[in-house]
């Protein structure tokens, strides 16, 4: 089985027709890194996911254009001073939930001993995704998760990001 996470294993949509936040997201607009951060994220999304959703861009050309922003926003959240902490607080937000049946489907899949891939290009990566599965007590052995992945330094700040970026 194979499956992205935010928005696909979490809700895309809150009660009353709102959409929900990335982790990402929830990193960016609760304001956890430094003051410039949110500013310059959004500048980034905005001159990017015009080019991501461009149905008349050639392949090639869209997907170095998605590389460069994700090498580019993985720069800013180091220089922004990401640290583990900022991850931990990022999936208790109360914005990040499971869908509905979710966590039932995965006790299925432990159960019935059938392997789930997590694939995503999440902007924080392997920790946040499994640290969120872990607090809804749904994170089992059967759950391998391909995802970015930050290096850490001893106090627990990103100083770099293992390649290849998933994006």
């Amino acid at each position: 089985m194979l499956s992205d996470f935010d928005k696909t294993l979490t809700k895309a949509f809150a009660p009353g027709g709102n959409e929900t936040a990335s982790l990402i997201a929830v990193l960016r607009d609760e304001n956890y890194l430094t003051k410039d951060y949110p500013e310059k994220a959004k500048a980034l999304f905005k001159h990017y996911h015009a080019i991501e959703i461009d149905s008349k861009l050639p392949r090639e050309k869209k997907k170095a254009a998605m590389q460069e922003w994700w090498t580019k926003h993985f720069e800013l959240l180091i220089a922004s001073r990401l640290n583990k902490k900022d991850v931990e607080h990022a999936v208790l937000s109360q914005w990040i939930q499971l869908r509905d049946g979710t966590e039932d489907f995965l006790i299925f899949l432990r159960d019935k001993k059938i392997p789930l891939i997590v694939m995503s290009s999440s902007g924080l990566g392997i920790d946040a995704i499994s640290l969120y599965l872990k607090n809804q007590n749904c994170f089992f052995s059967n759950i391998h998760i391909i995802s970015n992945e930050f290096v850490w330094d001893k106090d627990g700040f990103a100083i770099a990001i293992k390649q290849p970026i998933i994006h």
